[in-house]
């Protein structure tokens, strides 16, 4: 019997090629989509938070000028009063301040307790100090007045800082000035409450005195009066000078408060309508 040969040529694909070829086809399926997935993800980037540029609100209300945005207030907790100060000149710009009937009518003695601010140190600024007026022929002048704190010996204490004083002409400070001091607070016996704006003019060149306490030519204060829902406003620039002082009374300064605001450059009682 003859064995029957396989024709030459046949083009049948025997089975087991087919199932390893479909094997490798899928093993390199399932490789490419592994690649895929294994390229890392862009990393989640944190959420970018806007720098805070507000500055913290300062205490007070209606004796407040409206502050600039590099302008640093500073608040005094125990005499009730802000204050805006140089350092280049030792000096503060000017002191805000609420004054009532009950401010002048305690018992507190005057402290005289003169001594540098601590909340200067927090920003690393100069202060005056007991050496920069001896000698100097200049008052250390008080922009709060003590006279005007007497509610109590922390509050009166409180006004003995040298950020709350500029060097004064003693015809100045014993005379004109403290004239007008006396003369407002006899007249929280009239009105609710004083918003008091009281600064030295710090414009350049200046003398100095000490280790560069700058001396003003000029003092203003500023005054709104208020009597239930209605203010009153008044104000007065006086020279530091002894000249210009002679026979002259405080009256003889008086200004509006408008005539301070082109001086000093400031806007006073931007809280009070009409003023």
């Amino acid at each position: 019997m003859k064995k029957r040969r396989r024709k030459a040529g046949s083009g049948k694909v025997p089975r087991r090629v087919w199932i390893w070829v479909l094997f490798w086809l899928a093993l390199a399926a399932a490789a490419i989509a592994c690649s895929h997935r294994m390229v890392p993800a862009e990393p989640e980037r944190p959420p970018v938070v806007p720098p805070v540029t507000e500055k913290p609100s300062v205490p007070g209300g209606l004796e407040l000028p409206a502050l600039g945005q590099r302008d640093t207030a500073l608040y005094n907790e125990e005499g009730r009063y802000t204050f805006l100060y140089k350092p280049s000149c030792k000096v503060s710009r000017w002191v805000a301040y609420k004054l009532t009937r009950s401010d002048v009518t305690g018992d507190a003695d005057r402290s005289d307790a003169f001594r540098p601010d601590p909340r200067l140190e927090i920003y690393d600024w100069p202060s005056a100090t007991d050496s920069d007026y001896k000698g100097s022929g200049y008052d250390r002048g008080h922009l709060l007045p003590s006279a005007d704190r007497k509610c109590s010996e922390t509050a009166n204490r409180a006004t003995f800082l040298y950020s709350n004083m500029a060097p004064q002409l003693p015809k100045l400070n014993r005379g004109a000035w403290k004239t007008l001091e006396e003369k407002l607070r006899g007249l929280t016996a009239d009105y609710d409450t004083l918003y008091i704006v009281v600064g030295a003019l710090l414009d350049d060149p200046m003398p100095a005195i000490g280790d560069g306490v700058a001396v003003p030519r000029l003092f203003y204060k500023a005054v709104a009066l208020r009597r239930a829902d209605d203010f009153e406003g008044v104000a007065y620039v006086m020279p530091n000078d002894d000249r210009l002082l002679s026979g002259k009374k405080y009256g003889d300064f008086e200004v509006t408060v408008d005539s301070v605001e082109r001086l000093t450059g400031l806007d006073l009682f931007p809280q009070i309508p009409n003023m």
